[in-house]
Protein backbone atom coordinates (compact mmCIF):
# COMPACT_ATOMS: atom_id res chain seq x y z
CA UNK A 1 0.00 0.00 0.00
CA UNK A 2 1.44 3.41 -0.92
CA UNK A 3 2.52 5.48 2.10
CA UNK A 4 0.03 8.10 3.24
CA UNK A 5 0.78 11.64 2.14
CA UNK A 6 0.90 14.56 4.50
CA UNK A 7 1.82 18.18 4.09
CA UNK A 8 5.43 18.36 5.35
CA UNK A 9 6.05 20.79 8.16
CA UNK A 10 8.62 23.38 7.11
CA UNK A 11 10.48 25.70 9.46
CA UNK A 12 11.48 29.18 8.24
CA UNK A 13 15.07 29.59 7.11
CA UNK A 14 17.12 32.66 7.83
CA UNK A 15 19.56 34.10 5.33
CA UNK A 16 22.99 32.50 5.63
CA UNK A 17 26.28 34.30 5.93
CA UNK A 18 29.44 32.89 4.35
CA UNK A 19 30.51 31.83 7.85
CA UNK A 20 27.28 29.85 8.28
CA UNK A 21 27.27 27.96 4.99
CA UNK A 22 29.21 24.84 4.06
CA UNK A 23 32.26 25.76 1.98
CA UNK A 24 34.04 22.77 0.46
CA UNK A 25 36.36 22.06 -2.41
CA UNK A 26 33.36 22.28 -4.74
CA UNK A 27 32.39 25.88 -3.99
CA UNK A 28 35.45 27.41 -2.29
CA UNK A 29 36.83 28.99 -5.47
CA UNK A 30 33.53 30.55 -6.53
CA UNK A 31 32.89 31.93 -3.03
CA UNK A 32 36.35 33.46 -3.05
CA UNK A 33 35.83 34.95 -6.50
CA UNK A 34 32.63 36.82 -5.64
CA UNK A 35 33.86 37.95 -2.23
CA UNK A 36 37.17 39.37 -3.46
CA UNK A 37 35.63 42.38 -5.20
CA UNK A 38 38.94 44.24 -5.32
CA UNK A 39 40.11 41.74 -7.92
CA UNK A 40 37.05 42.02 -10.14
CA UNK A 41 38.15 43.36 -13.53
CA UNK A 42 34.78 45.09 -13.91
CA UNK A 43 32.25 46.63 -11.54
CA UNK A 44 29.73 43.82 -12.25
CA UNK A 45 30.05 40.07 -11.73
CA UNK A 46 27.69 37.47 -13.26
CA UNK A 47 26.96 34.39 -11.16
CA UNK A 48 24.70 31.61 -12.42
CA UNK A 49 23.78 28.02 -11.72
CA UNK A 50 20.89 25.58 -12.10
CA UNK A 51 17.86 25.54 -9.82
CA UNK A 52 18.80 24.22 -6.40
CA UNK A 53 22.48 25.06 -6.77
CA UNK A 54 22.39 27.84 -4.19
CA UNK A 55 22.64 30.88 -6.45
CA UNK A 56 20.27 32.93 -4.28
CA UNK A 57 21.94 31.69 -1.09
CA UNK A 58 25.30 32.96 -2.32
CA UNK A 59 23.75 36.21 -3.54
CA UNK A 60 22.11 36.86 -0.17
CA UNK A 61 25.32 36.01 1.69
CA UNK A 62 27.23 38.46 -0.52
CA UNK A 63 24.60 41.15 0.11
CA UNK A 64 24.81 40.53 3.84
CA UNK A 65 28.61 40.69 3.88
CA UNK A 66 28.75 43.83 1.72
CA UNK A 67 25.74 45.51 3.37
CA UNK A 68 24.37 45.68 -0.16
CA UNK A 69 20.89 46.29 -1.51
CA UNK A 70 19.15 43.09 -2.57
CA UNK A 71 16.56 43.30 -5.36
CA UNK A 72 15.21 40.91 -7.97
CA UNK A 73 14.98 41.26 -11.73
CA UNK A 74 11.24 41.72 -11.35
CA UNK A 75 11.81 44.56 -8.85
CA UNK A 76 14.32 46.19 -11.17
CA UNK A 77 11.88 46.13 -14.07
CA UNK A 78 9.56 48.39 -12.08
CA UNK A 79 12.26 50.66 -10.66
CA UNK A 80 12.22 54.37 -11.46
CA UNK A 81 15.34 56.34 -12.35
CA UNK A 82 15.29 57.67 -8.80
CA UNK A 83 15.20 54.11 -7.44
CA UNK A 84 18.14 53.13 -9.62
CA UNK A 85 20.18 56.08 -8.39
CA UNK A 86 19.39 55.06 -4.81
CA UNK A 87 20.50 51.47 -5.48
CA UNK A 88 23.78 52.70 -6.93
CA UNK A 89 24.77 54.42 -3.69
CA UNK A 90 25.82 51.04 -2.28
CA UNK A 91 26.83 47.66 -3.61
CA UNK A 92 23.81 45.87 -5.06
CA UNK A 93 22.64 42.34 -5.79
CA UNK A 94 20.20 41.70 -8.63
CA UNK A 95 18.88 38.17 -8.08
CA UNK A 96 16.89 36.36 -10.79
CA UNK A 97 18.23 38.97 -13.17
CA UNK A 98 17.13 36.77 -16.07
CA UNK A 99 13.55 37.72 -15.13
CA UNK A 100 14.25 41.38 -15.89
CA UNK A 101 11.95 42.79 -18.55
CA UNK A 102 13.74 46.04 -19.45
CA UNK A 103 17.36 46.28 -20.54
CA UNK A 104 17.43 50.05 -19.95
CA UNK A 105 16.92 49.53 -16.19
CA UNK A 106 20.09 47.47 -15.92
CA UNK A 107 22.03 49.76 -18.26
CA UNK A 108 21.23 52.80 -16.13
CA UNK A 109 22.11 50.94 -12.93
CA UNK A 110 25.42 49.68 -14.31
CA UNK A 111 26.41 53.21 -15.29
CA UNK A 112 25.41 54.62 -11.90
CA UNK A 113 27.17 51.84 -9.98
CA UNK A 114 30.37 52.52 -11.91
CA UNK A 115 30.07 56.28 -11.41
CA UNK A 116 29.72 55.83 -7.66
CA UNK A 117 32.55 53.31 -7.36
CA UNK A 118 30.39 50.42 -6.18
CA UNK A 119 29.84 46.81 -7.24
CA UNK A 120 26.86 44.81 -8.51
CA UNK A 121 26.43 41.03 -8.37
CA UNK A 122 24.09 39.69 -11.07
CA UNK A 123 22.67 36.28 -10.11
CA UNK A 124 20.50 33.98 -12.23
CA UNK A 125 19.78 30.41 -13.25
CA UNK A 126 21.02 30.97 -16.80
CA UNK A 127 24.08 32.46 -18.48
CA UNK A 128 23.90 36.07 -19.73
CA UNK A 129 24.01 34.91 -23.35
CA UNK A 130 20.50 33.47 -22.95
CA UNK A 131 18.90 36.50 -21.26
CA UNK A 132 16.06 37.56 -23.53
CA UNK A 133 15.87 41.22 -22.51
CA UNK A 134 19.34 42.23 -23.68
CA UNK A 135 20.12 45.12 -25.99
CA UNK A 136 23.35 45.32 -28.03
CA UNK A 137 24.71 47.96 -25.63
CA UNK A 138 23.93 45.88 -22.56
CA UNK A 139 25.37 42.75 -24.18
CA UNK A 140 28.68 44.50 -24.82
CA UNK A 141 28.89 45.69 -21.22
CA UNK A 142 28.10 42.28 -19.77
CA UNK A 143 30.76 40.78 -22.02
CA UNK A 144 33.32 42.71 -19.94
CA UNK A 145 32.02 41.30 -16.64
CA UNK A 146 33.54 38.17 -15.11
CA UNK A 147 31.27 35.15 -15.37
CA UNK A 148 31.14 32.14 -13.03
CA UNK A 149 28.91 29.07 -13.03
CA UNK A 150 28.29 27.21 -9.78
CA UNK A 151 29.90 23.78 -10.22
CA UNK A 152 28.44 20.41 -9.29
CA UNK A 153 28.69 19.61 -5.56
CA UNK A 154 31.14 17.21 -4.01
CA UNK A 155 30.04 14.62 -1.44
CA UNK A 156 30.84 16.88 1.51
CA UNK A 157 28.64 19.64 0.14
CA UNK A 158 25.81 17.23 -0.73
CA UNK A 159 25.81 15.99 2.86
CA UNK A 160 25.72 19.53 4.21
CA UNK A 161 22.88 20.48 1.88
CA UNK A 162 20.90 17.36 2.83
CA UNK A 163 21.30 18.12 6.54
CA UNK A 164 20.17 21.70 6.00
CA UNK A 165 17.13 20.60 3.98
CA UNK A 166 16.14 18.14 6.72
CA UNK A 167 16.66 20.81 9.39
CA UNK A 168 13.85 22.81 7.78
CA UNK A 169 11.43 19.92 8.28
CA UNK A 170 10.29 17.99 11.33
CA UNK A 171 12.01 14.86 10.00
CA UNK A 172 15.22 13.61 11.60
CA UNK A 173 18.02 12.37 9.35
CA UNK A 174 19.81 9.29 10.71
CA UNK A 175 23.41 8.89 9.54
CA UNK A 176 22.60 5.61 7.79
CA UNK A 177 19.84 7.28 5.78
CA UNK A 178 22.14 10.18 4.97
CA UNK A 179 24.66 7.70 3.53
CA UNK A 180 21.92 6.04 1.50
CA UNK A 181 20.57 9.32 0.11
CA UNK A 182 24.01 10.57 -0.90
CA UNK A 183 24.49 7.37 -2.90
CA UNK A 184 20.98 7.41 -4.38
CA UNK A 185 20.84 11.10 -5.31
CA UNK A 186 24.40 11.35 -6.56
CA UNK A 187 26.03 14.74 -6.91
CA UNK A 188 22.91 16.56 -8.04
CA UNK A 189 21.67 19.69 -6.26
CA UNK A 190 18.31 19.60 -7.99
CA UNK A 191 17.20 16.37 -6.29
CA UNK A 192 17.76 17.44 -2.68
CA UNK A 193 14.79 19.65 -1.86
CA UNK A 194 12.22 17.58 -3.74
CA UNK A 195 13.43 14.31 -2.20
CA UNK A 196 13.35 15.69 1.34
CA UNK A 197 9.88 17.14 0.73
CA UNK A 198 8.62 13.75 -0.49
CA UNK A 199 10.18 11.91 2.45
CA UNK A 200 8.79 14.37 4.99
CA UNK A 201 5.33 14.25 3.45
CA UNK A 202 5.06 10.48 3.14
CA UNK A 203 6.81 9.19 6.24
CA UNK A 204 4.17 10.53 8.64
CA UNK A 205 5.18 9.86 12.24
CA UNK A 206 7.33 6.88 11.33
CA UNK A 207 11.07 7.25 12.00
CA UNK A 208 13.04 7.39 8.78
CA UNK A 209 14.98 4.25 7.91
CA UNK A 210 16.70 3.10 4.73
CA UNK A 211 13.87 0.67 3.83
CA UNK A 212 11.26 3.36 4.39
CA UNK A 213 13.21 5.96 2.41
CA UNK A 214 13.69 3.47 -0.43
CA UNK A 215 10.00 2.55 -0.44
CA UNK A 216 8.86 6.20 -0.54
CA UNK A 217 11.28 7.29 -3.25
CA UNK A 218 10.70 4.24 -5.43
CA UNK A 219 6.93 4.67 -5.14
CA UNK A 220 7.32 8.32 -6.13
CA UNK A 221 9.20 7.30 -9.30
CA UNK A 222 6.67 4.70 -10.44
Amino acid sequence: MPPSRQIPLQFPETSLSFDDMAITGANRAICGAIRNVERWPYHAFCLFGPAGSGVSTLARAWARERNADYVTGHDLSKASDKDLEAFSQTDTVIDDVDQLGRADRLLILLSAIKRNGNRVLLASHSAPASWQFQSPDLKSRLHAAPLAEIPAPDEELMRARLKRAFSRSALKLPETVEDYLVTRLGLDYSLIEHSVEILAGASGERPLTIPLAREILEEENT
